[in-house]
């Protein structure tokens, strides 16, 4: 198994978890899948095809095999010159490879194309005087579409980055001017088994937003890969053809890769360099072409008849060379119009691209990532507790660094520290004594570029260092009042985001998950092209809380939620919130409750996006909290996973999702919704240490008489207001019902009367 692992090391490979022998491309199949959407594409294939045809008809096979080359302009000198564009999709894991790992790369990709790679050396004797020298060099950009400098490299954070396919494809370069290149850490479950995939001219030229080459990243040099995609870019197939899998069918099937020196096979899938590969005949016995040449007389070209196991376009994993007539095919579609093949290495592109001028010298960009000491996922944000570890990498980019210096605010164990040449797994330790976000300041020195300075003030939230009693705890989510100590994690930094919301239970203050998917319009057909909900979540966290003082029968977490789906098939709605709580300061997490479909989108399917209008919107919860988290410091987590649809065009089934009147009490959250005639009386919050509310619905009277008493029947408070409009607000004020205990509250409109009972605490 040829392995050419020259950039990373054995540990990152044996962490990924990858075994070789199982990873293929993926084009066929995803071919395959976009044809079943768009088989007008096949069109645009046979057009295609009609053009090369007719731009290979005036070679003579015969002497193809003497010659140098086989450049299409007919200048042995002349060299295809590429523009490319690396994109790193990336989650700060191994996938976020180093500038120079591209660089090197790239390298590594043109001593193929230009046939300069030693094991040609050892291709076995039948097929060495059919080894092709593609005359294609690909140079990373200097200039992007904006005119910028560059070095050709975009990085961009995303989970994404673990669930990869068309859409992973983020941040797109126009693929007329620049062969987009993505690399990502792992591919979706509806690819399985792939190392990489790339899509051909004809569905580029329907598809532009997908065109390029998409591919894990330790595949980067990984047994030509890459060049074995960007040769279906150039409209290169299989050597079997598309129209089954390596090893599948039979060679009476038909399969082609129009190809006619590489001679018919089934494929070997990653059977490595064995001799039962290397010399199969199975398909090509007695393998032979007849063309006729200029003169008038056919021409017979005896080809070899063993397989060409050793092709890059093939799957052996013993990959050595592209044949001269995939020279020519190649040459051939970068000659056509389709999908603007042709424009990619023309004088005007280049320029534009900056193609072929010099690396420029460019700032560096500072960035890292943060984890527990005790381990967790790198993240970019973190919330954390007074005293507790988090390690700070090093993730600075576009530059070589030659000095790193860190800042910290908020108490830091180490506010300053300053480290010479860093690289990608350079940290310091912190942690951090004062609550609240922590500014983080890098300023990373280039080698001779300069310094850039950045500020992070979002990164890291401390949590306060004492515990607020539970008793005092009724969250109304109120920006003006203690909001700000609840943070709002907005991870991947899209529209998917926990916010404050203008509207509440009975006032006018929540906290919303924005889960209304505003990217589309099925009505219109408007789909987004790339990103979808599938593998996002956001947090929001608590105040610490100290529960022990309900160490001791009932303690219960309570809120009331509103909610609604976008779709009405239950089946599609997937939107998940689990609450999570800790007892060692955000070190480790326990699911308290997960919470889904109707728990979660009570008002059912809205195709709009969804705002509550009446306190009968909302439903209260009530989740019960184990013996175990009923101690003097604990924080609150919930972690809201936005659904997905499942139905192609995976874009959010869910709307838009509310919390409020979040609370601890020994008793459940009751919110009384019973209808008695045309009367609709509410009293809330139910229970309460506060003020409490009747909210009446009566459009049939004009006058509502509220009567309030103790459980000995003593009337402690009374009102009688007018109903205006279709709802109203009559207060109790928390002045007369001080005392804990059961208040039977009733509510008489004309000739109806409703007795409620009210729990204060």
């Amino acid at each position: 198994m040829n392995k050419k692992t020259l950039f990373f090391s054995l540990t990152a490979m044996l962490l990924s978890g990858l075994s070789y022998g199982q990873k293929h491309c993926y084009t066929d199949e995803v071919r395959k899948e976009i044809l079943a959407a768009h088989p007008e594409i096949l069109v645009r294939e046979a057009d295609l095809n009609k053009q090369i045809n007719e731009a290979l008809k005036h070679i003579d096979y015969s002497k193809l095999e003497k010659k140098t080359t086989t450049d299409q302009t007919g200048n042995e000198d002349f060299w295809y010159e590429i523009p490319i564009v690396v994109h790193i999709v990336h989650d700060y894991g191994a996938e976020y490879i180093t500038d120079n790992s591209i660089f090197d790369a790239v390298k590594q990709w043109n001593i193929v194309y230009a046939k300069q790679n030693a094991d040609t050396a050892t291709v076995i004797a039948p097929f060495k005087k059919y080894i092709g020298n593609a005359h294609i060099r690909l140079h990373l950009a200097t200039k992007d579409p904006m005119g910028n400098p560059t070095h050709g490299i975009t990085r961009h954070r995303s989970y994404m980055a673990t669930n990869g396919g068309d859409k992973a494809k983020l941040d797109d370069w126009s693929p007329s001017s620049y062969m987009n290149i993505w690399f990502i850490n792992k591919f979706s479950g509806a690819h399985t088994g792939a190392a990489a995939y790339a899509y051909q001219p004809p569905t580029a030229d329907a598809i532009p937003y997908y065109d390029g080459v998409i591919s894990l990243y330790d595949y980067i040099v990984n047994d030509n890969t890459i060049n074995h995609e960007i040769g279906h870019c150039f409209y290169l197939d299989h050597p079997w053809g598309n129209n089954n899998s390596a090893g599948a069918g039979a060679c009476s099937d038909g399969g082609t890769d129009n190809v006619d020196d590489t001679p018919p096979t089934l494929g070997h899938n990653v059977t490595g360099c064995t001799a039962a590969a290397l010399y199969d005949t199975t398909c090509a016995h007695n393998y032979f072409k007849i063309y006729p040449n200029v003169a008038g007389l056919d021409s017979l070209v005896n080809y070899p008849d063993t397989t060409n196991s050793e092709n890059i376009m093939d799957y052996t994993y013993c990959s050595k060379m592209f044949t001269r007539g995939q020279v020519n095919r190649m040459h051939a579609a970068l000659n056509s119009t389709v999908a603007g093949r042709n424009h990619l290495w023309n004088d005007t592109n280049l320029l534009y691209t900056g193609a072929l001028a010099a690396r420029p010298d460019l700032k560096p960009i500072p960035e890292f990532n943060c984890t527990y000491l005790a381990g967790s996922a790198p993240r970019l944000q973190m919330f954390t507790c007074p005293g507790t570890s988090l390690r700070f990498t090093n993730k600075t980019w576009n530059d070589t660094v030659s000095s790193l210096v860190w800042s910290f605010s908020n108490g830091a164990s180490t506010p300053s520290t300053t480290i010479s040449n860093p690289s990608f797994s350079s940290f310091v330790n912190n942690s951090f004594t004062d609550g609240g976000w922590v500014n983080i300041t890098m300023k990373a020195t280039g080698n001779n570029s300069g310094d850039t300075t950045v500020v992070f003030d979002k990164s890291v939230f401390v949590a306060d260092p004492v515990a607020t009693p539970a008793a005092n705890i009724v969250e109304e989510f109120n920006p003006a009042e203690n909001l700000a100590k609840w943070p709002m994690f907005n991870y991947y930094n899209n529209e998917f985001k926990w916010e404050a919301s203008n509207v509440g239970f009975y006032d006018n203050h929540s906290i919303k998950y924005n889960g209304y998917d505003s990217r589309v319009n099925p009505t219109l057909g408007i789909y987004p092209p790339t990103g979808m909900p599938k593998g996002d979540y956001d947090d929001f966290f608590s105040v610490p809380v100290d529960l022990t003082s309900m160490a001791s029968g009932n303690c219960n977490l309570n809120f009331f939620t509103s909610g609604a789906s976008r779709s009405s098939n239950s089946l599609d709605i997937s939107d998940t919130m689990i609450i999570s709580y800790s007892v060692d300061k955000a070190k480790t997490w326990t699911t308290l409750k997960v919470l889904a479909k109707s728990d979660l989108l009570n008002k059912g399917a809205i195709s709009t996006p969804y705002v509550p209008t009446t306190t009968t919107d909302w439903v209260g919860r009530t989740i019960s909290i184990p013996a175990a988290a009923r101690q003097n410091y604990v924080v609150f987590r919930f972690r809201y996973f936005p659904g997905d649809d499942h139905n192609g065009y995976e874009i959010s089934t869910g709307n838009n999702f509310y919390m409020d009147r979040l609370s601890f009490s020994p008793y459940a959250a009751g919110v009384n919704d019973v209808t008695i005639g045309n009367l609709d009386a509410i009293v809330v919050p139910n229970p309460t240490n506060g003020n409490a509310y009747v909210v009446v619905k009566d459009a049939g009277n004009t006058t509502a008489e509220v009567t309030v008493s103790d459980i000995a029947g003593k009337v402690i408070y009374k009102v009688i207001q007018p109903i205006v409009g279709s709802e109203t607000r009559i207060e109790i004020p928390q002045s007369y019902i001080q005392v804990q205990g059961i208040y039977m509250v009733q509510t008489t409109t004309g000739g109806l009367t409703k007795t409620q009972k009210l729990v204060v605490y």
